[in-house]
């Protein structure tokens, strides 16, 4: 929960900086990605809901928030095996910068993200395990205008997480690099 409490509380942070510009608007974006349902289920298929700030000198800062979560429940008939239940439930917040470049109804953007990820797995007779990883992955997108208020484009994003679990005996390292394809849908007020 507290997790929980601090996203909103960054999220309301670059809302307030948001409206303290002049020019520029604001937006709601919703990220649907392009990779098949397989990896999505294999990598925690977690879907984003963005907020785009533009600024007054060509930026784009937009935040991002993401949550996913599963979980599975065996019950036995025979009572010599005990039911199991597994969850596993992940949070992320990120936020990416951009430089906006326009022509006419296209935008083309280039810029990065930065952001960290919150996971615990609960399995029934073990300990839970929290995890968190930092994420940067540099960005390229374009944006096409249907109307002042309403966009959709593509991003293509070189992601680079890391994490690492420290335990009594050993610290566990592990990187994770992907090449992610996405298709955004933006709408501004």
């Amino acid at each position: 929960m507290k997790k929980v409490v601090t996203m909103f509380m960054v999220l309301g942070l670059f809302a307030s900086i948001s409206f303290a510009q002049q020019q520029g608007r604001n937006g709601l974006g919703f990220e649907f990605h392009t990779f098949p349902s397989a990896f999505l289920v294999e990598e925690g298929g977690a879907m984003g809901v963005y907020f785009p700030i533009e600024t007054a000198n060509g930026l784009l800062i937009e935040p991002s928030f993401s949550y996913y979560s599963s979980s599975s429940k065996t019950d036995y008939d025979d009572s010599s095996y005990e039911n199991y239940k597994s969850t596993s439930t992940v949070w992320a917040l990120v936020v990416g910068v951009f430089k906006l470049f326009e022509k006419e109804k296209v935008r083309f953007y280039a810029g990065i993200r930065v952001g960290k990820s919150w996971s615990t797995y609960e399995v029934t007779g073990y300990d839970d395990d929290d995890d968190d990883s930092f994420m940067l992955a540099p960005a390229v997108g374009v944006e096409y205008f249907i109307s002042n208020n309403f966009s959709f484009g593509g991003e293509g994003m070189y992601s680079m997480i890391s994490s690492e679990e420290k335990e009594d005996e050993y610290i566990r390292t592990t990187k994770l690099t992907t090449l992610i394809p996405k298709f955004i849908v933006r709408f501004y007020f």
